[in-house]
């Protein structure tokens, strides 16, 4: 099954996670992947940015507050804007934000069924939900890969 490598770095951080996607999956499929990766909780809206158009959470039904060149994420497809995307955003928390820069590294043309997180760098998010639904982000441990692959491996394969 054909891939897709990515480097996602949170900005202005050593935090990042390389990961392969099989090219099938979506932009729902691609931030869960990195909730669980780098340790959001998923408390938030998120959205991607990928050649000039807005990829939104699709929890976010509020048509006023979205750009005026949007996408839900279930309606995007994720190959398409691998294809002719090299490099975009995903933002954590829009009104907060926590942007993670995303760069295609390459394609596996024989890869994984499901994603894979292949390096990490940096530490693991620790996300706390505060009384005023702001949160509080420290830095936790160091990523342990293989148990960070077997969470993978449950969220995607049951």
């Amino acid at each position: 099954m054909k891939n897709y490598v990515l480097k996602i770095t949170l900005r202005n951080s050593d935090i990042s996670r390389t990961v392969a996607i099989p090219a099938d999956y979506g932009f729902f499929d691609l931030h869960d992947v990195i909730a669980i990766t780098f340790g959001w909780e998923d408390y938030f809206y998120h959205q991607f940015n990928a050649g000039g158009t807005v990829i939104v959470d699709d929890a976010n039904e509020d048509i006023d507050l979205l750009p005026d060149r949007f996408k839900y994420e279930y309606e995007a497809n994720l190959e398409f804007f691998l294809m002719n995307v090299k490099n975009f955003t995903y933002t954590y928390d829009v009104e907060q934000p926590w942007v993670h820069d995303i760069e295609v590294e390459g394609v596996l043309e024989e890869g994984f069924d499901h994603p894979v997180l292949l390096e990490c760098g940096g530490r693991m998010i620790v996300e706390d939900l505060l009384d005023d639904d702001t949160t509080s982000v420290t830095l936790g441990d160091a990523p342990n890969k293989d148990e960070l692959n077997l969470i993978l491996d449950h969220t995607f394969l049951g």
